[in-house]
């Protein structure tokens, strides 16, 4: 990952400071890496290999077992979204788009292109799947009777409405022939082996990629949940009378192993450790609607501050929800660094940056924004309440870019703060 404008967001010492650390981690805690360090498989023992993969980190979790794979692949074939580019490197790797953050037709084609490379499966083949954020939008094959078009509306009724990544999963898995555990179903009694780089909190496999291998727990109350998020009256009864939950019998989940190899905790904890002078860490699972998030980390920052008595660096992580109101552009990390913005006293010293790890936040090209004590916006509640910021954060050196990185462990929230007195 290259911060593309670091000489305009990184437009002081301390801005420049906390932009390269996060630069430098994601360019050690890479997916091609990641998949060196935990690839151990004894392949000699299958007659035949295949490989497939969907989501944003697929290509990079490619090329860090290729070398092991080469000369042994039946078929090899990955699906990453449509903007993201990759270098075309590695002739037997068929390499299919999908599209993010909602699902689309093309995902749908490239999903059943992806299942095709797939010969009938045996006790002695292996399937090695690779699996990242994403993937719930990228790999999909509706159910019977489901329309494309109705998951994609029902995806963005849930996050318009502060629906968290549990509640789109699980909704999602609901109405796919793919997701919930299905995946499992169709690659039985094949031996699989699947590698997840995790991009929601607390690191559910059963919500990454909405669990295609995963056994899935029946969703109670699923109209009551559905109700929350789902305005739409003709949606909901989609859901209800349409959503089939996945296979349940342990004989398709025996001959599963699903690692998880890289996350959120991951990148908080490389942050901390480079980390200078007085620093704390405030987890990797941060969540809830971003009003909420900013409010809380701009009291304990105060709190930290009063007994530490001096200015001190903070890093978490997790995946904050936004009810989006306005039509402006923008997403949950800009949003929450306007939102610590404006919580913030004239006399407090500050700089907050949140960025999203794949590189793209929301309905914007930003990967996320920065701000610090000096930062002005005028009619700053007027681009909240439109749900602009990334309008805001473009007109005062606050918007980072980065392109797609080929990653994605959810958010990062770096920053520095002193309450009034810059002892550092």
């Amino acid at each position: 990952m290259k911060i593309l404008n670091m000489d305009d967001a990184g437009s002081t010492p301390e801005r420049k400071y906390l932009l390269e650390t996060i630069e430098n981690v994601m360019n050690d805690l890479t997916p091609e890496n990641a998949m060196k360090e935990h690839f151990n498989v004894d392949l000699k023992i299958f007659q035949n290999i295949y490989l497939i993969g969907f989501g944003k980190a697929a290509y990079g979790m490619y090329a860090g077992i290729r070398d092991h794979l080469l000369g042994q692949l039946a078929y090899a074939g990955i699906i990453i979204p449509d903007d993201q580019e990759e270098p075309d490197l590695f002739p037997e790797l068929e390499i299919l788009r999908g599209t993010h953050p909602y699902v689309s037709q093309l995902s749908v084609d490239s999903s059943i292109k992806l299942l095709s490379g797939i010969g009938k499966l045996s006790e002695d083949d292996l399937v090695i799947v690779l699996i990242s954020g994403g993937g719930s939008s990228l790999f999909e094959i509706p159910e019977k009777g489901v329309r494309i078009d109705d998951i994609k509306a029902i995806s963005k009724e849930i996050m318009d409405h502060d629906g968290d990544i549990y509640t789109l999963n699980r909704i999602r898995s609901l109405l796919s022939s793919v997701k919930g555990g299905k995946l499992a179903g169709m690659l039985h009694p094949a031996s699989v082996v699947s590698y997840i780089i995790s991009d929601v909190i607390y690191d559910d496999m059963a919500i990454i990629a909405s669990g295609p291998l995963v056994k899935s727990e029946p969703v109670k109350e699923i109209s009551l949940l559905v109700s929350q998020y789902v305005k739409t009256e003709e949606l909901v009864r989609i859901i209800v009378e349409k959503g089939i939950p996945g296979p349940r019998e342990d004989r398709y989940f025996s001959s599963i192993e699903n690692k998880i190899i890289l996350c959120n905790s991951d990148f908080v904890n490389a942050i901390f450790s480079r980390m200078e002078g007085e620093k704390i860490t405030l987890g990797s699972n941060i969540n809830g609607d971003v009003n909420s998030v900013a409010a809380d980390i701009g009291a304990i920052l105060r709190s930290v501050y009063d007994l530490k008595g001096r200015g001190f660096h903070f890093v978490c992580g997790g995946e904050t929800t936004v009810n989006v109101k306005g039509a402006g552009y923008g997403g949950r990390n800009q949003e929450l660094v306007l939102r610590l913005l404006k919580s913030m006293d004239a006399n407090e010293k500050y700089t907050f940056c949140s960025i999203g790890t794949d590189g793209i936040d929301g309905k914007s090209t930003a990967a996320g924004g920065i701000v610090d004590q000096d930062t002005r916006i005028g009619g700053l509640d007027k681009y909240l309440d439109n749900n602009d910021s990334y309008n805001a954060l473009s007109s005062c050196h606050g918007t980072i870019l980065t392109g797609r990185t080929g990653n994605n462990v959810s958010d990062l929230i770096v920053g520095y703060y002193s309450g009034g007195n810059d002892n550092f």
